[in-house]
């Protein structure tokens, strides 16, 4: 049997309509499997490096510019019309969703890190987009049927809806006194383009998502905090020299790893492990294979496609939902 050239452009797109976007985007879905059927959409994909073939970003731009084709033929079309265009946004843009709604999960995190260090907390943020999850605290939750109002939340701040099983922390006086984001292209609040990019990336169909993120940034707006320019990696002790010294400095990323090649990966995990600073991720398990449950087994990413793991210092703390829909709380 011919493999074919794009053998690895269709199983990513594959894979994100069966287990992404299923259930959540009818049309990305779609959309994704007229791609990974067809040559012009493929070859088209292939011309750029692996970290610019993404579903989501190839498809946001060529919604931003063409809107979202509901056939193949109709797809080859825009691509051909537009395939230039497309191209530019893509070479410009990153996939910085900044999904308000992952806050519930590291909420639940951060309380999990106050049961022991009752010293404010320094909050930390790599990959931090438009900064929206560094105000966990200034968002509502809810959870089920049960509300939580952390002590900085207005009254009229949005409501992050979260189904949970497991009982997890979730301490509402929590106090964060210090915060702080690094992304190698921060999100300016301030420019109506920026915002408008991030409101593309929310897939079509997912109305919810896109009202929340609009109340985020509003909610950002009236909020002092830096997102500085620059190399997560290369940067990251100078970062943490940054936080106060009489915080508790936690380093959190969500959905930011798979961005990086895998070595330098390793070389952020070798870094923040010698620093003396609490690390929370939100991320695909599969980037790291090492995080260990609460009886020190080793994590089997095989069974949790489509999810991400929340860990805090490499052991396991919960499976969640990519964009915030769902916690399993699995930590003691």
């Amino acid at each position: 049997m011919t493999v074919s050239p794009y053998q690895d452009i269709i199983d990513r797109y594959r894979i994100f309509a069966d287990y992404e976007a299923k259930d959540r985007s009818p049309p990305y879905v779609a959309l994704a499997n007229i791609f990974a059927k067809s040559e012009p959409c493929l070859r088209y994909v292939s011309q750029f490096s692996t970290d610019k073939q993404q579903p989501n970003l190839i498809f946001a731009a060529l919604r931003k510019i063409a809107g979202v084709p509901d056939s193949q033929a109709s797809a080859e079309a825009a691509l051909a019309e537009h395939g230039p265009a497309i191209a530019q946004l893509v070479q410009a843009r990153r996939t910085q969703t900044n999904e308000p709604a992952r806050c519930a999960a590291l909420y639940m995190a951060l309380s999990k890190v106050a049961e022991t260090d009752d010293r404010p907390i320094a909050l930390l943020e790599i990959g931090a987009s438009a900064g929206l999850c560094l105000l966990p605290d200034y968002y509502q939750y809810r959870f089920q049927d049960t509300h939580r109002r952390p002590q900085k939340a207005e009254a009229d701040a949005p409501i992050i809806d979260c189904d949970v099983s497991g009982t997890p922390p979730f301490d509402t006086a929590l106090t964060i006194g210090w915060r702080h984001g690094v992304d190698i292209h921060p999100i300016d609040i301030g420019d109506a383009d920026e915002c408008d990019w991030l409101e593309t990336l929310i897939w079509p169909g997912q109305e919810p998502r896109r009202a929340r993120l609009q109340a985020a940034l509003r909610v950002a707006q009236k909020q002092s905090f830096e997102i500085e320019a620059g190399d997560a990696v290369d940067q990251l002790d100078a970062l943490v020299e940054k936080a106060p010294r009489d915080m508790c400095v936690v380093v959190y990323h969500g959905a930011v790893m798979n961005y990086l090649p895998p070595h330098r990966v390793q070389d952020f995990v070798t870094k923040i492990r010698a620093l003396p600073v609490r690390w929370i991720s939100q991320e695909d398990p599969h980037l790291f294979p090492d995080f260990v449950d609460a009886q020190n087994k080793k994590i089997q990413p095989r069974d949790m496609l489509g999810r991400f793991l929340l860990a805090l210092d490499g052991k396991a703390l919960a499976h969640t939902h990519p964009h915030g829909a769902d916690v399993v709380w699995l930590a003691d």
